[in-house]
């Protein structure tokens, strides 16, 4: 990641398993509500860092608060990073609305 943070650094899309089927990609810079906009704004990025006692295991939870530029809403995109020795093994990502109602898992990547 750059040392300032851009919407760059996060992926277009993330992924749903379907099970035996294989995997869905969604688009992830889209706005979460009715106006469907495209195009994003980064407000700010926080990380939060938790290191889990006892294992080789660290939590990074990055909150990315971006607004639409369409309705002009803002939400929170939030990665829950998972690192095992130091490498990352995966990225849970969830919505938050303007109210920081977690509105669910969207996908991981």
């Amino acid at each position: 990641m750059t040392s300032k943070p851009t919407l760059d650094d996060l992926p277009d899309q993330v992924f749903v398993a379907l099970g035996r089927r294989g995997m869905e990609g969604i688009p992830l810079k889209e706005c979460t509500y009715a106006c469907d906009g495209k195009e994003l704004t980064l407000i700010e990025m926080n990380r939060e860092p938790e290191k889990i006692t006892g294992r080789d295991i660290e939590n990074v939870v990055e909150n990315w608060a971006v607004e639409c530029n369409k309705c002009k809403k803002p939400f929170i995109i939030r990665c829950q990073i998972r690192y095992a020795n130091g490498k990352r093994m995966d990225t849970m990502v969830n919505l938050l609305d303007d109210e920081g109602n977690d509105l669910g898992w969207l996908g991981s990547y």
